[in-house]
């Protein structure tokens, strides 16, 4: 990710975005890092596509060009070519993509820290078989550098793999550094993006990461089952799909439409790595939440979700909650987690009075949407009060 350059900050009316979210009507929604509430604009999509194929079943070459409009607005997200870019389930199945394909050899080490979510340590942990070793290094408040790197990694390292933004408590690893310190030495960088991928600026040329995976069922504001992955061109050509089909050949149209073939004509492109019938609804509403996001700009979203980030945190600390992620915006993220005597029973008052969140490592992770807004955060923070309140009066 690169940094914001405020330069490139517009005026955004917020208000009227926020109307586009109806759970801003009745909830203080803050659960974007488990779930998105569903905004009109993918609803409006939803009940179009449903619509279309009730009456006439629908028209599949609609949908082969929505999946391409959609892989270029990603592409563009992100400053990659749309070569570059696969659509999978979910995260993890780009995870376990980057695990089985890379060519890995027993004796190799893959390299782990505590703060990953265990999506990203299953499929790693699961190459035992073959001979491939997991190295687990300590990553002090969440953090991953170079230096820790250097004084914690074999030389057997691989791999490194490693959360752009951590599930909790947010902190957002700098993968300009990480990808340098890497490619000195030959090792594959794979990122699990999921919760930096639409809350903030990612630019995946300036990151270097090899491989960025992620899902839409978050930040992208679409159902579950959509997934989206990156991998950088020159280590394509170094990964060979465990499984293939029709949608990942190079003459994928023409085996559609024109006469069949069975010649197993394998791309150097990432669609190498889709199997099968795509999720074309899912795609349809990611191609309109796509279009939406890149409308607002990630520049304008990444500063407004910091904003929110540090008047919450301010709040938080004032309030006498232990702030377990950065109190420093630029090292953090749309994701702010905080420490309490008893995670859970406030976790239940908050649902109770419709403010929505999550525990997580036994913190209350807030994760921001850029439909909230400092109103959201003063009711939030006034919950948190009358909670304490409660409790030492309890």
């Amino acid at each position: 990710m690169s940094q914001v350059d405020r330069s490139q900050v517009t005026p955004i009316d917020w208000d009227a975005i926020r109307s586009e979210f109806p759970v801003t009507e009745n909830y203080l929604y803050f659960d974007l890092a488990n779930k998105c509430p569903l905004p009109v604009f993918s609803t409006q999509a939803i009940e179009a596509y449903i619509a279309s194929q009730q009456k006439s079943g629908g028209d599949k070459e609609q949908w082969f060009a929505t999946v391409n409009s959609a892989r270029s607005r990603f592409a563009d997200m992100i400053n990659c070519s749309i070569d570059d870019v696969a659509f999978t389930k979910n995260t993890s199945e780009g995870l376990n993509i980057a695990a089985n394909c890379l060519p890995l050899e027993a004796g190799d080490t893959v390299v782990l820290n505590e703060h990953e979510h265990p999506n990203n340590v299953y499929c790693w942990l699961n190459l035992k078989s073959k001979g491939v070793n997991v190295h687990w290094i300590p990553a002090p408040d969440g953090f991953v550098t170079p230096q820790t790197l250097e004084e914690h990694a074999p030389k057997s390292m691989k791999v490194l793999a490693v959360s752009s933004v951590t599930y909790a408590p947010g902190n957002r690893n700098d993968i300009h550094d990480l990808a340098r310190y890497c490619r000195e030495r030959g090792v594959y960088l794979v990122v699990d993006g999921v919760q930096s991928v639409g809350t903030m600026n990612v630019d995946i040329d300036y990151m270097g990461a090899d491989i960025l995976c992620g899902s839409g069922h978050k930040a992208l504001m679409c159902p579950h089952g959509v997934g989206l992955l990156y991998i950088r061109p020159e280590i394509r050509d170094r990964m060979h799909p465990l499984y293939v089909a029709r949608a990942g050949m190079e003459m994928a149209a023409q085996i559609e439409y024109g006469e069949i073939s069975y010649a197993l004509e394998i791309p150097q492109a990432a669609k190498k790595f889709e199997i099968g019938n795509y999720n074309y609804l899912g795609l349809t509403v990611l191609d309109c939440a796509l279009k939406r996001l890149n409308e607002i700009g990630m520049s304008n979203i990444e500063a407004r979700l910091l904003s929110l980030n540090e008047l919450l945190s301010q709040g938080l600390t004032a309030a006498g909650f232990e702030l377990a992620s950065p109190r420093d915006t630029s090292l953090g993220s749309a994701i702010v987690c905080f420490r309490t005597g008893n995670a859970r029973s406030l976790h239940e008052y908050l649902v109770r009075h419709n403010a929505i969140t999550t525990v997580r490592r036994d913190m209350i992770r807030v994760s921001l949407g850029f439909y909230n807004s400092s109103d959201d955060i003063d009711g939030f923070l006034a919950l948190l009060h009358s909670w304490q309140t409660t409790e030492s009066e309890g």
